[in-house]
């Protein structure tokens, strides 16, 4: 009697639409703000060096005369980037059916850096003996550059090409569960279909910093 009530009861279910199944995978993604791909541990040291001189105005002109000794800093950092998709505006506009086969269009991949911190205790000054050791503002005026050193290195890297396919693996089964056949399921990006290469202008876009790091 038991299976003759599943067998009866299977029967009696409909099979979703490709439509239906699109609507399940969009509610599916929506649900998820954010989507990490990809990190990236960074270790950088932080070097800088410059110069003492008087500044002054001879005849309503302006000069300048360098004072003998300098000053160096060696600062190792560490740092964390990771990319990520963003869905908080996936919708079903970014889902085409297609008979049985489903295109969905993502967002471009960003880039943040999620933690940075300074080794202090192998920190290197080396200075003139008239010259005064990195004041704590300096340290961290160097630190604000090396942030933005290390996130403007990442076009130098695959992070974007890892981060897409970190996203297809992570969708792949989502979609599959949802009943598409793998191989009718395409994941394409924005920033793919704009023709857009990663030149300086569109990594700025996709780069995040956090002042508070």
């Amino acid at each position: 009697m038991a299976i003759l009530l599943a067998i009866l009861v299977s029967g009696c279910v409909k099979p979703k639409t490709p439509e239906e199944k699109g609507a399940d995978v969009v509610l599916s993604v929506s649900k998820c703000s954010r989507l990490y791909t990809v990190q990236y541990n960074v270790h950088k040291v932080l070097t800088h060096q410059d110069f003492s001189s008087i500044e002054g105005n001879i005849f309503f002109e302006k000069i300048s005369i360098p004072i003998p000794g300098e000053r160096k800093i060696a600062m190792p950092m560490d740092a964390t980037v990771k990319a990520y998709i963003d869905f908080a505006d996936f919708t079903a506009d970014n889902v085409l059916i297609e008979g049985d086969k489903i295109t969905i269009t993502l967002p471009d991949p960003k880039i943040e850096m999620t933690s940075s911190k300074v080794d202090y205790a192998n920190e290197k000054q080396f200075l003139s003996w008239n010259r005064s050791k990195f004041s704590e503002e300096e340290k961290e005026a160097l630190l604000k550059i090396g942030r933005a050193k290390v996130l403007s290195g990442m076009k130098n890297t695959d992070v974007i090409e890892r981060s897409r396919l970190g996203a297809y693996n992570a969708l792949l089964p989502l979609v599959v569960a949802a009943g598409f056949s793998r191989e009718h399921v395409t994941v394409r990006f924005s920033q793919e279909l704009e023709g857009k290469k990663l030149d300086d202008a569109t990594l700025k876009n996709l780069l995040e910093d956090k002042n508070d790091l």
